[in-house]
């Protein structure tokens, strides 16, 4: 589509116009090639992030469902021995009744209660106290080994 005034071409007039319609034909169709592409990639992309974050709600479904039935039987365990608990408690203070001690004490043991005509009082004429008696014969170290002492007491150490 070259203009013509004349017979004669304008040669150079003509291959631009080719140049720049083939720079428009490429201009569209990179983009869109471009486009398409990064629209697959990004759909693609997209696509991974959805399965990765069901994958992962999926698997934290699975621990909750694992974490309860875990909690289930630990609270059947506890209730059980909760209540074998409270059945050994009941057997403990049967056993430590004081009629079972005394049955207990004089049929294997043999023993008796005492009687009043076996009970025995005993007076003591003088208080019993205990006295301390101060040893003067210590020698001189001993002496100031005290003194020393006495010291790191006053000081606090």
């Amino acid at each position: 589509m070259a203009k013509s005034h004349n017979l004669a071409f304008d040669l150079r007039n003509d291959e631009q116009e080719e140049l720049a319609a083939e720079r428009k034909i490429k201009h569209k169709a990179n983009p869109l090639a471009a486009v398409s592409r990064r629209s697959v990639a990004g759909w693609s992309f997209l696509a991974v992030v959805v399965l990765a974050l069901m994958a992962a709600m999926i698997f934290g479904k699975v621990e909750i469902s694992s974490l309860y039935t875990q909690r289930a039987e630990l609270e059947t365990q506890l209730s059980q021995l909760q209540n074998e608990n409270v059945s050994l408690q009941s057997e403990l203070a049967q056993k430590t009744n004081m009629t079972k001690v005394e049955e207990y004490a004089e049929n294997s043991l043999g023993l008796q209660k005492l009687d009043k005509s076996q009970i025995e009082y005993v007076e003591v004429e003088n208080e019993s106290v205990a006295e301390i008696k101060k040893d003067d014969s210590s020698n001189i170290f001993v002496k100031i080994k005290n003194w020393f002492v006495s010291a790191m007491e006053y000081i606090g150490l």
